[in-house]
């Protein structure tokens, strides 16, 4: 399986990069795209990354707030056929902790509304490719079946990136999680350069994924922050790699 990081944060020049994340994945059963950013340019990125969109079979969004939906309005304009996997919730209203809206556009959730495929419950999306819901009532991970193990990604990790590893575990027993793939939502309410919980916490959570659940790889970035992932690097300096726009992972 291969996967092409089409947006994040961070990025070298030549490609775009904002506040969001999009994953393009390529298994051995089909190609998806997990989420879209929040401005379209992902598109001009997967263009210059080699990364044909023509060849999806299908969209996953990961949770309801606009920086990893409101990129998918302009894919769905281009090709009439997609269809984007989510769960009902992000259809409601989503608003921050400071007041702010923060879900979908009104483009989705409306004139694109009739391009959703919702549902609460675990589904296999093509053979070996599944979308595990979580604790959060609009989040799902996207689980991809491999020969070193199970790959989760999961955009944000809302619900605690050792929850949605031990839920998984759970519905596939005797399998390991090799690799924990996305954003844990570590940073403050000052964005990426801040850190909300304490640091003995970050600590934890990496121990907690490495040690007591087997994680090998946690590659992470986006909404995690700068001050955890050097927390989690840290403590698990093997196991923890950070991911930017154009980074290529193999499994």
């Amino acid at each position: 399986m291969r996967i092409t990081v089409l947006m994040e944060n961070e990025g070298p020049e030549g490609l775009y990069a904002e506040h969001g994340l999009s994953l393009y994945v390529q298994h051995k059963n089909g190609t998806v795209l997990l989420d879209g950013g929040q401005s379209g340019r992902f598109m001009e990125n997967a263009a210059r990354l080699g990364c044909d969109l023509g060849a999806v079979d299908a969209v996953v969004l990961s949770h309801g707030h606009y920086d990893h939906a409101d990129g998918l309005a302009a894919l769905l304009e281009k090709n009439p056929t997609l269809t984007v996997y989510a769960r009902p919730e992000v259809m409601s209203p989503q608003i921050g902790p400071d007041g702010r809206y923060i879900g979908l556009s009104q483009a989705l959730r409306g004139q694109y509304a009739g391009r959703f495929e919702l549902s609460d419950e675990a589904r296999q999306l093509l053979p070996g490719l599944w979308l595990i819901p979580d604790g959060v009532a609009h989040e799902q991970s996207l689980v991809a079946e491999t020969a070193q193990g199970l790959v989760v990604m999961n955009s944000c990790c809302h619900a605690g990136g050792d929850n949605i590893v031990r839920e998984i575990l759970a519905r596939f027993p005797g399998q390991r999680v090799y690799a924990l793939i996305g954003g844990l939502h570590l940073m403050g309410p000052g964005g990426v350069t801040t850190l909300g919980p304490s640091p003995e916490a970050v600590r934890a959570l990496a121990r907690r994924l490495t040690e007591e659940l087997g994680v090998q790889k946690i590659l992470t970035g986006h909404c995690t922050g700068a001050p955890a992932f050097a927390l989690l690097k840290e403590t698990a300096p093997e196991n923890v790699q950070r991911i930017r726009t154009g980074a290529v992972v193999e499994v």
